[in-house]
């Protein structure tokens, strides 16, 4: 334990491990530590008046798991890109925002949102009652 402080470039490790089982660089993780299983984006529909949406983020990342579950939540269709697994994604991301890789970042019909509240893509989407 005492050795992270010198592995993990993370310095909210211990805060993160506590709190999701995971430190945020995925370096160290809980001994009962199973990621998260969360749905596929909702299908558009046909004439949807839902706005295109891509949600670049990580499947660790605990902002994009919650904005993914707000999505699915009120049924709001996205694609998802997940920039571990794309290095284009993962520069563009960096591209928008000075260099880092924040996540998750959306791209909501060419609006570039990064780690929205549930409040703020209620407000962008027009969704009552957040």
């Amino acid at each position: 334990m005492e050795d992270r402080k010198f592995i993990c470039p993370c310095y909210r490790h211990k805060d993160d491990i506590a709190e999701t089982g995971h430190c945020i660089c995925h370096l160290f993780v809980r001994s009962d530590y199973h990621r998260p299983e969360i749905e596929g984006p909702p299908e558009p529909s046909e004439g949807s008046e839902w706005p295109r949406i891509v949600v670049y983020g990580a499947s660790w990342c605990k902002d994009t798991i919650r904005s993914r579950r707000y999505l699915n939540s009120h049924g709001v269709p996205y694609t998802l890109v997940d920039v571990d697994q794309d290095p284009e994604a993962a520069r563009q991301v960096k591209e928008w925002n000075q260099g880092y890789l924040s996540t998750p970042t959306l791209d909501i019909d060419g609006k570039i949102v990064t780690v929205p509240s549930d409040k703020e893509l209620a407000e962008i989407l027009g969704i009552e009652g957040g």
